[in-house]
């Protein structure tokens, strides 16, 4: 061992001394606070203008001449696995109710066979995947309360801009979900 790691160590261990541990992590936090300081300037409110603004898509996604579509993606985080045979129920609000498109089930990567909205069916307007996760944690024999804390799950977004193509990443487990916008 060299003489100047020799220093920084115990006599009995080979873990550097407590007190250089303290210092480093007190530093770190100083390096840290000034580069916020730094960020944040004075305690004033900065304008809105001054912000900066979220990340925002200049334009529609393209694949390689893929035309704009819907798709998604289930994954079942109770299993850590894709959400092979979980049944959805896709729908589309006609300004009173959602009226069923299709029912379809999950194959084994996690996704629907075939995009859900593409070409001529790929409209803006409301629409609906009612997931039945109670349905599918009993198929799996998933060891959980009953009732089951999750039964029927809504996922509810909108299509605007039809020149964009929107996948849909779902996550779920036996009590929370999560959904977002990909492309």
């Amino acid at each position: 061992m060299s003489k100047n790691m020799n220093m920084n160590m115990d006599s009995h261990s080979s873990a550097p001394r407590a007190p250089e541990r303290r210092r480093f992590a007190l530093g770190s936090l100083a390096v840290g606070a000034s580069a916020l300081t730094g960020v944040c300037g004075s305690s004033e409110a900065q304008p809105a203008a001054a912000l900066p603004a979220p990340a925002q898509a200049s334009g529609p996604i393209v694949l390689h001449g893929a035309s704009p579509r819907l798709t998604m993606h289930a994954i079942d985080t109770f299993h850590g696995m894709a959400a092979t045979g979980l049944r959805i129920d896709f729908s589309r609000f006609d300004g009173q109710d959602f009226v069923l498109l299709r029912s379809f089930t999950v194959n084994a990567n996690g996704r629907a066979d075939e995009p859900l909205l593409v070409d001529d069916s790929y409209r803006a307007g409301r629409y609906e995947m009612l997931l039945h996760v109670d349905d599918y944690f009993a198929r799996k024999g998933a060891q959980l309360p009953r009732p089951a804390f999750l039964s029927k799950v809504p996922v509810r977004f909108q299509i605007v801009n039809t020149a964009e193509r929107i996948h849909l990443p779902i996550q779920f487990g036996p009590w929370s979900y999560t959904y977002s916008r990909g492309s």
